[in-house]
């Protein structure tokens, strides 16, 4: 698979018109979902797997974002057969997460101002495409949307060996007692759809970049404000394997109130609270059906998701107090 990507990436890069010597020897990164190489002054991204589209519907979406993002300019995009493929100018920086032990409370501050500013404008962005992979049969998407298909996921969830039925009762009526609500917003922009700290890059007290832009969509800002919440109060659930010792809930307490002095109106929404329950169960079944329990609820660990949606429904999860 690693050569294959690799003749992927340098294809990608001749097809785009560059010099591929330039670009010197290509270098994989860590990725999760596409591949990714480093190539000289270029990163390539590459998805090679069935189901197409990611990114395309990025590259139509950082066409309408204003340069203060600091999306890393496209240089081309292109497709065929086997895959679709994305080339950007290489931006400096490290991962946000990575950088944020060793950094000082001054300047989390400052990195976290930065990211609410960046966040206010990509909320300001209008004429967002909605992803046409968005409503399709996978789990792929962070928040299982619209409140309708949470409910079926977790009647599908109650359906598990050791899922406890009460707790998918209560999630069910807890959703649906709240969905109008969600879906009650009709002054909708855009979102990120899966902004957090491993999707920033960070260089010399400045955020020089925001990244993965795949589930970028007309929905409410609060949306972004479940994912940012949910990954100060559960780091290490979030980051790339190798540091989740490093990411410390802790060294994140003060997140959300630097976040709420810089974005105050992402904090305003009426019902903001009922709202993020019903982010929080769609994130969470997700991540159930993925991750079926091997016991019973009560030996697992409280960081299961089955845990977390028995925490929500009882309103003592991540948002309590907010």
């Amino acid at each position: 698979m690693t050569l294959q990507g690799r003749v992927r990436a340098a294809q990608a890069l001749q097809r785009a018109g560059l010099d591929v010597q330039r670009a010197g020897p290509l270098e994989r990164a860590s990725s999760i979902t596409n591949e990714v190489w480093y190539a000289g002054p270029w990163v390539v991204r590459v998805n090679a797997r069935p189901r197409r589209g990611n990114l395309l519907h990025e590259s139509q979406v950082a066409e309408l974002l204003p340069p203060e993002v600091g999306y890393p300019e496209v240089i081309a995009f292109g497709e065929d057969a086997t895959a679709e493929w994305l080339v950007h100018r290489r931006v400096p920086g490290v991962v946000l997460s990575v950088a944020w032990p060793s950094l000082s409370d001054d300047q989390r501050r400052s990195a976290t101002r930065q990211l609410a500013n960046r966040l206010e404008l990509i909320h300001g962005v209008e004429g967002a495409p909605v992803p046409g992979y968005l409503y399709d049969d996978t789990l792929e998407c962070p928040h299982q949307l619209p409140p309708s298909r949470a409910i079926a996921l977790l009647e599908r969830a109650a359906e598990l060996e050791y899922v406890d039925r009460g707790v998918m009762q209560e999630a069910i009526d807890v959703v649906e007692a709240n969905a109008h609500f969600v879906t009650g917003d009709r002054s909708v922009k855009m979102v990120h759809g899966d902004l957090h700290f491993e999707n920033v890059l960070w260089q010399d007290g400045k955020l020089t970049a925001v990244l993965d832009l795949e589930w970028a969509r007309p929905e409410s800002p609060d949306l972004d404000l479940d994912v940012l919440l949910r990954f100060c109060a559960h780091p290490f659930l979030h980051v790339s394997e190798g540091y989740e010792h490093l990411a410390r809930a802790e060294d994140y307490r003060l997140v959300p109130g630097w976040l709420q002095d810089a974005y105050p109106a992402l904090f305003q929404r009426p019902h903001l609270s009922e709202c993020l329950i019903v982010y929080g169960i769609s994130y969470d079944v997700r991540d159930l059906l993925e991750e079926p329990p091997d016991r019973p609820m009560h030996l697992l660990s409280p960081f299961h998701p089955l845990r977390r949606i028995a925490t929500s429904v009882r309103q003592k999860g991540y948002i309590r107090g907010l």
